[in-house]
């Protein structure tokens, strides 16, 4: 291992996939049987470079370290998760920045922070309840539902469980406008939790993301003071993605990051040496009829 880390300092990114197969071979096997091994390796490489010369994050990648990167492909073996693009994606490889200590300031002002800029496999909502699936935590996870003001919708609590009491209006008026998104998970044991992502979680998720991107919120939360706008197929995958906000927390190794874990109150960063993404992450359009089960 001594000898691949003092490799992986001078080696040349789109190397480290081939630098790593036999590690990547060998974790998937012992996890997931040989079988498939080898083809997820060959597939898996093609996706990891596709994504670090063309994808979005391939300029902040570029100034990625090569231990980052190596550890991000060993990810995808140790949680078999593809990077593949769908309906459903699982996770997508991008960049971040992280603190790594301090250094003196030459005109004798406070310490500054220095950074490193680092590959992450981040996990999505839909990947999430694969993992969960596999630790036995959850059976299944039902389609998200958004509501509008027209329908008839109550959530509470009643002997420490959650409920739902939701009917659809039909025909939904002109200019409904959207009040909250839920969706019902069937836990292990068999009983009925549900998620719900009211009007106050979207604003606070739209004040994070404008402090995150300058003042600038996503697009896609709309443009009214409530978030009544909000784009359908974005709100769904925010209900996927924060769904398991109480659950006990997934052991998912070096490499990798959940999503649910971006919408906290952000930490500085310094400025971008290179073109950040256009947007950030994966928009998923969920449609009435997407399997989740």
């Amino acid at each position: 291992m001594t000898n691949i880390l003092e490799q992986l300092k001078t080696i040349e990114h789109n190397k480290i996939p081939d630098l790593a197969r036999d590690k990547f071979i060998e974790v998937y096997t012992q996890k997931y049987g040989a079988q498939n091994a080898e083809a997820f390796f060959e597939e898996q490489r093609g996706f990891f470079l596709a994504e670090m010369t063309s994808g979005s994050y391939k300029n902040l990648l570029a100034a990625a370290t090569g231990t980052s990167i190596y550890f991000a492909f060993l990810f995808l073996a140790i949680n078999n998760l593809s990077l593949e693009k769908g309906l459903s994606t699982t996770c997508y490889l991008e960049c971040r920045s992280q603190k790594i200590g301090e250094k003196p300031d030459p005109n004798g002002g406070r310490p500054q922070a220095v950074y490193e800029r680092s590959a992450v496999i981040t996990v999505t909502g839909y990947g999430e309840i694969l993992l969960r699936q596999r630790a036995k935590q959850i059976r299944s996870v039902d389609n998200p539902k958004v509501v509008y003001d027209c329908d008839t919708f109550r959530y509470g609590e009643d002997n420490g469980q959650s409920y739902v009491k939701y009917e659809k209006a039909i025909p939904r008026p002109q200019g409904a406008r959207i009040i909250a998104c839920y969706v019902r998970i069937v836990k292990a044991d068999g009983t009925v939790d549900y998620f719900v992502l009211d009007t106050d979680e979207m604003l606070r998720l739209k004040q994070y993301s404008g402090k995150s991107n300058f003042g600038k919120p996503n697009a896609l939360y709309g443009q009214s003071a409530d978030c009544s706008d909000i784009d359908t197929g974005f709100l769904k995958s925010k209900t996927v993605k924060h769904a398991f906000k109480g659950y006990p927390k997934l052991s998912i190794g070096t490499g990798g990051a959940m999503e649910s874990d971006k919408d906290e109150e952000p930490t500085p960063a310094p400025a971008a040496t290179t073109a950040a993404p256009a947007a950030q992450g994966v928009q998923v359009d969920a449609p009435e009829d997407t399997p989740f089960n």
